[in-house]
């Protein structure tokens, strides 16, 4: 085992936890119900801090160059796939902030554009992990050597404990318990 693809693996299994949680949402929303426009900020303070900020700041700033130092190129291939489904993700969760403002202000709309964002959201950010857990991270662990790895655990350590910080990352955490006990799942 590759100890940070693993550590990714595990991230990519607490997003896809906040994922359903956005399914049941605009499903709800598509359905004409009502969901809490706060609730609602909760999840994206999730997705914008734990799953872009701390995990793709991690694949982009320490996983990505490590394995562009073996021979990957950012130009093409799989490193620029998943660089651009981050930046589609991003594109995507500023189209739900601005639909959750909308739908404070009472536009009646807001709701179906915030599901439609929410939807293809949930689509592309599947579509990514499965990518980079039955691809991407096999790649990486074949070209990273194993003397790779103490110095890239040692930058993914300093990332969750002083950039963004361990208490932080067991807030964003939190977050979906308490999204999930005010709103179950259906």
């Amino acid at each position: 085992m590759f100890q940070p693809t693993q550590i990714l693996r595990d991230e990519h299994d607490v997003i896809l936890r906040s994922l359903e949680l956005l399914e049941s949402f605009s499903t709800r929303l598509g359905d004409g119900q009502t969901v809490s426009p706060d609730t609602l900020d909760s999840l994206i303070e999730f997705f914008r801090l734990y799953a872009d900020k701390t995990h793709h700041g991690k694949e982009e700033a320490l996983l990505f160059p490590a394995m562009v130092a073996k021979g990957f190129s950012y130009e093409s291939g799989p490193i620029h796939c998943m660089m651009s489904d981050h930046e589609q993700n991003r594109t995507l969760t500023r189209s739900m902030i601005a639909a959750i403002e909308e739908m404070r202000v009472g536009d009646k709309r807001a709701a179906m554009r915030f599901a439609e964002a929410a939807d293809r959201y949930v689509y592309v950010l599947r579509e990514h992990i499965q990518k980079e857990n039955l691809v991407l991270f096999n790649m990486a662990e074949q070209v990273l050597a194993k003397t790779d790895e103490p110095d890239l655990m040692a930058k993914f350590t300093q990332v969750d404990e002083k950039e963004i910080g361990l208490a932080e990352i067991e807030r964003l955490v939190g977050i979906l318990d308490q999204v999930e006990e005010a709103v179950p799942a259906v």
